[in-house]
């Protein structure tokens, strides 16, 4: 099967998700669990599942925005949408809300404490001598896959927090005396587990959704990145290696795809950025997706295929609710081609608008890509959509002057941006579509929970816009000009000259190819850059709000209460 089960094993029962303060409350009997049950490869394999299912519950574990703040609710690509007049806005619209009990916090430190626990059980009992090791490499190449996680692990709370507490072995004891080392002591522990993965994982790939060495040596470019940037001795020319070993073929077949491809390849009028985010095209051996480094594996109808609800939430939290409107012929009924969106997380005017100006061809901003047209529906008979023209819905509508018209409109016909005056016209009903995030055709025909992708963590344009920052921050500026353009000209936008690129432009670039991918929160804060992006490019409310600490995220106030023997310094400002 192509999917990775994430099944309810024996682990389970004593690596499951963490309490407010279980990363500091291990139990001695845990890991005596562990060595009884992990004795052999395939129980390894079915112990290192459990990662597989956590970092996915990082990405959809929730029906509220709170899933997407690290995606960039708040910062310059993404808001909450709640109208501006409105007094209470939620957190990350308003940061002066975020505070030591901030909830979103909270559930990343503890996750991430979460996958390291269960890394650090599990390679200790990798060196038992009762394990059996069937073949010469096999010991060396799980204890691989397990340290990848641990380094990813250390890699989002270093990003998120700063320094962190470094815990490398099992906890056996009670302990209540963690303290914080450097950000830089995170980045090069997680330095080391990422080098042991991208030497000992294997090239090739055997089944979509595992890490191989392609995807450690992308995690080790960015970083690479981090440590350099945050006072580590400068490593920009390690994370072009690393970066280079991917994009090279070093390190298997991949690369950027530049023909269409996939189930949907034979639709005219589409083109191949449309294709890599259709269902079905996100993987390497079901696809043939070239430019997919590591991916989310979820599946329709099957047990375990999710996290917590029957479907990824990414087309119902981040698409438009205007199919919910009583209002140019929509009904509350969703439809195939609506989808069923309820716009929890709208983007920005910086990502709707300013990233794209004099962007010529860029097929990234093309209609089938962004969506930025509405049209009245067509009738709906037994469920399904009929071409009937013969009906006109009628709408009254005040302008932005006052005056009030009669807008009549056949199926099919254009809704004019003129007419959507209201707050939640703007807000929530009528901002463009990102496609990445949903479909027109989705399983089954079910608007509600037929859209079912599996989702991209890294993939090779993003590889190549990390190779590019290392250039840049390396001084080489001709290197880092060739890979942005690389990635521009798969999209069939105008190149650009060493004259107009600086860090900013590749935060742009980011922005345009990687939105809703990169975790957009942890981007900017391993560059310092939150203050100064949000300040720049984010919504009113946010970024008259954003304050220079507000770089870091807070260390959650039930793990300093809890650590009674020792301190664990909170980050300033909070």
């Amino acid at each position: 099967m192509k999917k990775i089960i994430y099944m309810l094993s024996l682990l389970c029962s004593f690596l499951g998700a963490c309490n407010d303060d279980s990363f500091l409350r291990e139990k001695p009997e845990d890991f005596l669990t562990v060595d009884n049950a992990f004795l052999n490869i395939n129980q390894f394999r079915t112990g290192v599942n459990q990662m597989y299912s956590q970092v996915r519950a990082l990405y959809n574990n929730n029906d509220s925005r709170n899933d997407w703040v690290l995606m960039g609710i708040g910062l310059d690509v993404f808001t909450a949408p709640t109208p501006d007049t409105e007094v209470s806005q939620p957190e990350f619209n308003d940061w002066k809300k975020v505070n030591s009990s901030n909830s979103i916090a909270s559930a990343w430190w503890h996750s991430g404490y979460s996958i390291i626990k269960n890394c650090n059980e599990l390679l200790f009992q990798t060196e038992n001598p009762n394990v059996v090791w069937n073949v010469k490499g096999e010991k060396e190449e799980i204890q691989a896959e397990i340290r990848f996680f641990r380094a990813f692990a250390y890699r989002c709370l270093a990003n998120i927090f700063g320094g962190v507490p470094i815990v490398d072995k099992p906890v056996t004891e009670p302990r209540l005396d963690f303290v914080r080392v450097t950000r830089t002591e995170v980045y090069e522990f997680a330095i080391q587990d990422a080098e042991f993965a991208a030497t000992y994982l294997p090239v090739k790939l055997t089944q979509d959704g595992r890490v191989v060495r392609a995807t450690a040596d992308h995690l080790l470019a960015e970083l690479y990145l981090a440590y350099s940037d945050n006072g580590g001795t400068k490593s920009y020319d390690k994370a072009i290696e690393a970066a280079s070993r991917v994009i090279d073929g070093k390190d298997g077949d991949y690369g950027l795809m530049k023909e269409r491809f996939g189930q949907r390849k034979g639709e005219a009028g589409k083109n191949v950025y449309w294709d890599l985010f259709r269902m079905g095209n996100q993987n390497y051996l079901e696809a043939g997706n070239r430019e997919c480094l590591w991916a989310i594996q979820f599946a329709y109808n099957t047990p375990g295929g999710t996290n917590k609800w029957d479907r990824p939430l990414f087309e119902r939290h981040f698409w438009p609710n205007f199919w919910q409107k009583a209002k140019f012929g929509y009904d509350g009924v969703a439809r195939d081609n609506t989808g069923r969106g309820v716009a929890f997380v709208r983007p920005t005017t910086y990502m709707i608008y300013d990233i794209w100006d004099n962007c010529g061809g860029d097929i990234r901003n093309s209609e089938v890509n962004i969506a930025r047209k509405f049209y009245a529906p067509y009738v709906l008979k037994g469920g399904v959509e009929v071409k009937d023209y013969d009906t006109t819905y009628v709408t009254p509508v005040v302008l932005t002057d006052g005056t009030e018209i009669e807008v009549r409109l056949k199926p099919g016909d254009e809704i004019k941006k003129e007419w959507w005056t209201s707050a939640s016209d703007t807000m929530t009903s009528y901002f463009p579509r990102f496609f990445k995030f949903g479909t027109d055709k989705h399983i089954d025909g079910k608007p509600d929970n037929g859209f079912v992708p599996d989702w991209y963590i890294f993939r090779v344009a993003d590889t190549y816009l990390l190779r590019a920052e290392a250039y840049l921050k390396a001084g080489n500026k001709g290197g880092a000009v060739k890979d942005v353009n690389t990635v521009r000209e798969r999209a069939k936008a105008s190149l650009i000259n060493e004259n107009q690129l600086d860090i900013d432009y590749i935060l742009d670039e980011r922005a345009r190819e990687l939105l809703g991918e990169e975790q957009r929160f942890m981007t900017l804060s391993r560059m310092n850059m939150v203050y100064q992006r949000t300040k720049k490019y984010g919504r009113n409310v946010s970024a008259a709000s954003i304050q220079e600490y507000n770089n870091l995220l807070p260390i959650p106030q039930s793990a300093i209460d809890s650590n009674l023997e020792a301190e664990l310094r909170q980050n300033e400002g909070y």
